[in-house]
């Protein structure tokens, strides 16, 4: 399963990676930060709130998608996170996953996430 899901993951974040830096052949890509929350965490808009503060730390050097899955059922399809949120799955520059932290809501323990995925 877990190989699947890397399979479906990979698939369809170097297709949208690929759309935001181009195919010019870079060996770095941006990180990407893959954040899935459910309206039924314990604390939902604080989270929320979090990455949105995340996002502006990071700003230009890492992607950042938030992904409602009671909004956004087929990503609660293809990537079985139910009842793991919120859940972190992180790509690094050379696009390979560099982390996935299920029930990760600690903003420390996300940036120790990204900025391994940054190499820093």
């Amino acid at each position: 399963m877990k190989k699947r899901i890397t399979a479906i993951l990979l698939a369809a974040l170097t297709a949208s990676t690929l759309m935001l830096t181009g195919c010019g052949g870079a060996d770095k890509v941006t990180p990407t930060f893959m954040y899935f929350v459910s309206k039924s965490d314990a604390d939902f808009e604080k989270t929320s709130a979090m990455v949105e503060a995340l996002k502006t730390e990071y700003e230009g050097d890492v992607n950042f998608t938030l992904i409602n899955i009671d909004e956004d059922t087929e990503a609660a399809k293809n990537f079985p996170v139910q009842g793991n949120t919120p859940m972190l799955i992180m790509l690094n520059t050379a696009n390979d996953i560099s982390a996935m932290a299920p029930k990760c809501a600690d903003k420390n323990e996300l940036k120790g996430y990204i900025d391994a995925a940054m190499g820093k």
